[in-house]
């Protein structure tokens, strides 16, 4: 297991993802500091907001996009069965994924706090509470990737299936809220009553990702809203039920 962990982290290197993402995140915050400086009022501020949000994007989509193009890699080169070969089952194996995908997330996470501290002057307990949901919220991403790659038999699949799951995830409290108050769309009582009966059960099953990484820690700080056990106890329910399910696909898979 430990080899196949060093295996994963070393092509992480190979394939010059970790610098992508950085000089990505690096041109995010200078952006952010820009528009910032185009405020009349409030420029710190609106350049946390703004590199926050950018940063958390990126984060995302690069994690989704390298972990379902990379396992797909893996499928059509038979590396997978390889490994595979070697003593070491199959749930150790997702388990070796997840573990270094996992640290791949940490790191680059832990590279923001000294970026934002050196451009935006973020700091104190927003910054450290922001930092460690965007950990949590990493967990949960790299779970959704690893099941949408290990299930769909394309790269590009697999992509966009995370993404939309994420997606989801982020905005299903959005749409419930549209569904319980009714909106002009839906005249008929009936289907505002479908409606918000289909948008609580989505509610009900999908992640409030939208807790994770929220932006107005790094301007005023924690408090009020939910606090960091809500987002860890929603870590320790979906990670594992991802795992799971990625695990038991892979069981069935025949090579």
């Amino acid at each position: 297991m430990a080899a196949t962990l060093r295996y994963f982290l070393i092509t992480a290197l190979r394939d010059r993802f970790l610098g992508a993402i950085l000089l990505a995140v690096v041109a995010a915050v200078g952006g952010a500091v820009f528009f910032g400086a185009s405020a009349l009022t409030e420029r710190r501020a609106l350049g946390l907001v703004f590199a926050g949000e950018l940063v958390r994007l990126i984060l995302v989509v690069g994690l989704i996009t390298f972990i379902c193009f990379h396992l797909r890699r893996m499928y059509e080169t038979r590396e997978i069965e390889a490994i595979l070969a070697r003593p070491i089952s199959r749930t150790a194996f997702v388990f070796s994924c997840f573990a270094a995908y996992a640290a791949i997330s940490l790191l680059l996470a832990l590279l923001l706090v000294p970026l934002l501290i050196a451009t935006l002057h973020a700091g104190g307990a927003g910054l450290a509470l922001w930092d460690v949901s965007l950990m949590l919220e990493g967990l949960i991403v790299i779970g959704l990737g690893l099941f949408c790659a290990m299930s769909l038999e394309s790269a590009t699949a697999s992509v966009l299936a995370a993404l939309g799951l994420y997606l989801l995830g982020r905005s299903a409290a959005f749409f419930r809220a549209i569904a319980e108050a009714g909106t002009g769309a839906l005249d008929q009582q009936s289907l505002n009553t479908g409606a918000r009966w289909v948008m609580e059960g989505i509610a009900a099953v999908a992640p409030r990702l939208d807790l994770f990484g929220q932006s107005r820690w790094l301007v005023y700080g924690p408090g009020g809203g939910w606090g960091l056990g809500v987002l860890l106890v929603q870590v320790a329910i979906y990670v594992p039920l991802l795992l799971l399910a990625t695990i038991r696909d892979l069981q069935v898979r025949r090579f």
